[in-house]
């Protein structure tokens, strides 16, 4: 008989490919391909209610983030309806106030990219202490309450270890998919002739200033500067949104921001991983960056920045690079340039595909979820 999962999120899993950058869509996704019988469990979400919510948060607690509290968790687990115990599994991707106050018999996992202690000074800055206090309190109960914790990355799970004293038989990893469909992707391994052709970087983000997007500009120049013809792709920033002083630079082509849930906006993004060469994010901050298991999927070697749970999806010298966070442009130029004269990119490329297939693609994802489950006997 098959297992019967209930999965807890904010919007449909089934239908939409855009909310958390598609994960909830992907893990649903990963589920049901493992034969799991997944049924949606939905929850009020009010936006006047989350505004006045926030605005009563802010009154007891200062800034903060007000999912982290226990009203919010009052509000959400309170209007979940239905029995739960018709189910043998809840599952709970990235809602921590739901963890913290679900109450049922029935085993919950629990599936995030970070925590609070690691947030704080790196995504969050200027936090009350009250506000910091109140996160980790209702953290820590959702870490105790769930059966199982799933990390998208080993920075994420040793942070549970260290900063809550999980007991670690609780904590596992399993690193995110990708927000393209597999029966869409069109790989082929990267090969680069110096003498005949054009190099496409493409840089993905919509915060400009966090993923790096002047260190992207920076390296294309410089590689231009070389001889190395050079072009930067650059996704998910609207025109008016780019420098003024990047809007009209022949050496970089602004696509702006794509919806996949918009088939035409699909298409036009998943024609620009097939001419791409090399995938650049010289991010200030990431936790696990699903755009880099595009990446990945596509066979695009990848140059990144060494922060975060970002070495669980670039691997040094298997499928890129993760620079250290003081490179300028300059030295991701260097490193480019010796893929190039070393003639690494295919080997990098083949890399990439290798990693995606076995531990960073949603396939991979309910297999290695299949075997947790077996382990720990669920």
């Amino acid at each position: 008989m098959e297992m019967k999962i209930g999965y807890i999120s904010p919007t449909d899993p089934f239908k939409d490919k855009k909310e958390w950058s598609g994960t909830f869509y992907g893990l649903c996704q990963a589920l049901q391909m493992k034969g799991y019988q997944v049924e949606w469990i939905p929850y009020k979400n009010n936006k006047l209610v989350n505004k006045f919510l926030a605005k009563s948060y802010r009154l007891f607690w200062g800034k903060g983030s007000y999912i982290h509290s226990r009203i919010m968790s009052l509000y959400h687990t309170s209007s979940i309806k239905g029995n739960l115990n018709k189910f043998d599994l809840i599952f709970v991707p990235a809602q921590v106030d739901i963890v913290a106050g679900l109450k049922t018999d029935v085993p919950i996992i629990y599936y995030t990219d970070g925590t609070i202690p690691l947030m704080i000074n790196y995504y969050w800055f200027d936090f009350s202490n009250k506000a910091i206090k109140e996160a980790k309190k209702i953290e820590k109960r959702a870490l105790t309450n769930a059966s199982i914790n799933i990390f998208s990355s080993h920075w994420a799970a040793n942070s549970a270890i260290k900063d809550y004293k999980i007991d670690s038989a609780k904590v596992k990893v399993l690193p995110f998919g990708s927000n393209i469909d597999d029966s869409l992707v069109n790989y082929k391994a990267r090969k680069y002739d110096l003498k005949k052709q054009k190099l496409n970087i493409l840089f993905s983000g919509v915060n400009w200033k966090r993923k790096g997007g002047d260190i992207a500009v920076s390296t294309i120049e410089e590689l231009n500067n070389r001889g190395i013809e050079a072009t930067l792709y650059i996704c998910g920033i609207e025109n008016e949104n780019l420098p003024a002083k990047l809007r009209n630079l022949d050496y970089i082509k602004n696509v702006g921001f794509l919806n996949k849930n918009n088939e035409s906006d699909l298409k036009k993004y998943l024609e620009i991983w097939e001419k791409t060469d090399i995938f650049i994010l010289p991010t200030r901050a990431e936790c696990s960056a699903i755009v880099l298991n595009e990446a990945n999927a596509y066979g695009v070697p990848i140059l990144t920045t060494d922060t975060g749970g970002l070495s669980d999806y670039v691997v040094n010298n298997k499928n890129g690079i993760r620079m250290s966070l003081n490179a300028k442009g300059i030295d991701y130029a260097n490193v480019i340039e010796s893929w190039i004269k070393n003639n690494d990119l295919e080997r990098l490329s083949m890399g990439a595909r290798d990693l995606y297939i076995t531990t960073n693609s949603w396939k991979a994802w309910g297999k290695n979820f299949n075997l947790l489950l077996k382990s720990m006997k669920i």
